[in-house]
């Protein structure tokens, strides 16, 4: 383990009815990283993130976040249902009274995810795009280290994609350490430094793009897919 590791996982795993629905991983993440977990629906991906967020617990393994802080984490999870009635600035207002947050940063928020004008309407009528960016302003609430997002893009209309990858950026530009998990080849490939494969529960590459390209002999991401679907299939013959 090298000393700007600040997240590090070890034979994480997770069953459910006695189906193994994610086998023992083993991951560090360090400082400043965009580590995405990408894979297909079923592949393991939000299981594995909340496990490391605290939200089920693992069946084995164990993980450690190597900065001691009361809140470590920022998180974004895939589908965040909020109270219809309230506006995005009370949603905003009810977690930064936890987090010790002022109205100055909740309305840089909103003007950042593109609410400031609808800050007003009750997110009941928010459509899911909307819905999806009151989720990441309540992320990006908390000033810490690590950030994590699961299926961030879920919902959001192609500029707003932009604008999240744009997010990230600036985000690593400040020194911060990114997790998110993905399905979208070209989100992956734009942001990432490193990518986590996972296929059936199982982690079947760790490395950055230029690395998994070589190891399977491919030149994207799809066809690095399609060739580990296919030795799956092969084994399974």
């Amino acid at each position: 383990m090298t000393s700007d590791a600040v997240l590090t996982v070890s034979n994480l795993s997770k069953t459910y009815r006695k189906k193994r629905v994610l086998h023992p991983a083993t991951l560090t993440i360090h400082k400043g990283e965009c580590v995405v977990l990408c894979g297909g629906n079923g592949a393991g991906k939000s299981t594995l993130i909340k496990l490391i967020t605290g939200i089920e617990k693992p069946s084995s393994g164990t993980f450690e976040f190597m900065i001691k802080k009361k809140k470590p984490f920022g998180f974004m999870p895939d589908d965040m249902n909020f109270p219809p009635e309230l506006t995005p600035v009370e949603v905003l207002r009810y977690y930064g009274n936890f987090l010790g947050v002022g109205q100055s940063k909740i309305n840089s928020l909103l003007k950042r995810v593109g609410l400031w004008d609808v800050r007003n309407q009750k997110v009941g009528s928010y459509s899911k795009g909307m819905s999806q960016r009151v989720n990441l302003a309540q992320a990006l609430l908390a000033d810490v280290d690590i950030y994590i997002f699961d299926e961030p893009t879920n919902g959001l209309d192609p500029y707003w994609v932009i604008q999240f990858k744009d997010i990230i950026r600036e985000l690593k530009k400040e020194g911060k350490t990114i997790l998110l998990s993905s399905h979208i080849m070209r989100d992956v490939a734009e942001i990432s430094d490193r990518v986590v494969i996972l296929f059936d529960g199982i982690m079947k590459e760790n490395g950055s793009l230029e690395e998994i390209y070589k190891r399977q002999e491919c030149e994207n991401l799809e066809e690095v897919f399609l060739k580990i679907l296919e030795q799956d299939e092969t084994s399974k013959v």
